[in-house]
């Protein structure tokens, strides 16, 4: 079991001098840097399954277009199956701890609970992070507006039942605790819109895009900016794939980076590819995943990310993750991420570095 995390600095779990040795071991096996090139050129992964967090929507595009432009089929695999999550489905978390998945897709508050609920048989780690910040926000009507945290002392806040522990972390990260009423609601927005509440937890990325649609004016005041930052579209792996198929891990990595690269410069055909092709059954509007295609570019990109990489965290990042996840109430494996990957593509590979900014 991994040691607990209790507001102690993060450590990364792999150090330099074991990625040297890693590196080392590997040339070795492979004969030098000639013999893994080739070695990458002849790979053959098969066809893999990838279990996503939520139904299909622009949150995933740049998966979509590694599929489309050819990418992972370039870095060895057959065929990338992207499997819908959804209310009825059982958590990626769980697929990939059970095998069902060589990585998937999720976020450090289900990875966190997953590990906890399940113990030794859940080893995940987190490889990467598509959003720097998470997409949460409390959404207001402009005549009754909340732009800072103290606004929403007396209000009444929709919020789904899932979503309870993360907005509570929030009020305590204000001191706002008991000064706030908590609506108990489904994902629907329409007791917001009908006045019944005063305020609705959502994302910047989906529900505000659809009120703001719909005519409405309203104010957002995102958590990352109000005290719970945090980041999300969490990549996880297991241990025992981070270790005995770490190539293949690269390859995903590389060829989905390559895919976001190509979202980020043209949102306009990451729209069209979601709503005419991957999410076609969802009867999607364009207009609504153009927007979430450009929203959440502001999410994905930083100066971080252009000096080091998208899906790549600085310190400061994964130490805010870890402790919204402590804040919401669960028990943080100290070594969570595991970014050795990324630092192995990012360095093998420095012009991948660089990527549209929105």
């Amino acid at each position: 079991m991994s040691t607990l995390r209790k507001n102690t600095p993060w450590a990364r779990s792999l150090t330099a001098g074991t990625l040297s040795l890693g590196l080392l071991a590997l040339s070795a096996c492979s004969g030098g840097a000639a013999a893994e090139d080739e070695a990458s050129e002849d790979a053959n992964y098969g066809s893999i399954d990838v279990p996503l967090s939520w139904l299909h929507t622009a949150e995933f595009v740049g998966l979509y277009e590694a599929i489309d432009n050819g990418y992972y089929e370039e870095n060895g695999f057959e065929s990338v199956n992207l499997i819908p999550g959804g209310p009825s489905a059982t958590p990626s978390t769980v697929q990939v701890a059970s095998g069902a998945g060589l990585v998937g897709w999720s976020n450090p508050l289900l990875v966190a609970s997953t590990i906890e609920a399940e113990g030794e048989d859940a080893p995940l780690k987190i490889i990467g992070s598509v959003f720097q910040d998470i997409p949460y926000t409390v959404v207001t009507m402009s005549d009754n507006p909340a732009t800072e945290p103290d606004d929403l002392i007396g209000m009444s806040v929709g919020v789904p039942p899932a979503n309870e522990p993360v907005f509570n972390a929030f009020l305590a990260a204000n001191d706002l605790e008991g000064e706030v009423e908590v609506a108990s609601i489904q994902a629907d927005t329409q007791p917001f819109l009908n006045g019944e509440i005063d305020a609705y937890f959502g994302f910047a990325t989906n529900e505000l895009i659809s009120i703001e649609m719909a005519g409405y004016d309203v104010e957002s005041m995102m958590f990352v900016d109000h005290g719970l930052p945090f980041s999300g579209g969490s990549l996880v792996a297991t241990e025992e794939n981070i270790e005995e198929n770490r190539e293949e891990l690269k390859a995903f990595l590389e060829a989905s980076i390559r895919g976001w690269q190509d979202a980020l410069a043209d949102p306009e055909e990451a729209a069209r590819t979601t709503v005419e092709d991957h999410a076609a059954d969802q009867n999607l509007d364009y207009d609504h995943q153009l927007r979430t295609a450009e929203t959440q570019a502001e999410l994905i990109t930083s100066e971080w990310t252009q000096e080091n990489g998208l899906f790549t965290m600085s310190d400061d990042a994964i130490s805010d993750t870890l402790d919204a996840v402590e804040a919401v109430g669960y028990d943080v494996p100290e070594d969570l991420f595991d970014l050795s990957l990324l630092e192995e593509i990012y360095e093998e590979n420095p012009d991948l570095i660089e990527h549209p900014l929105p």
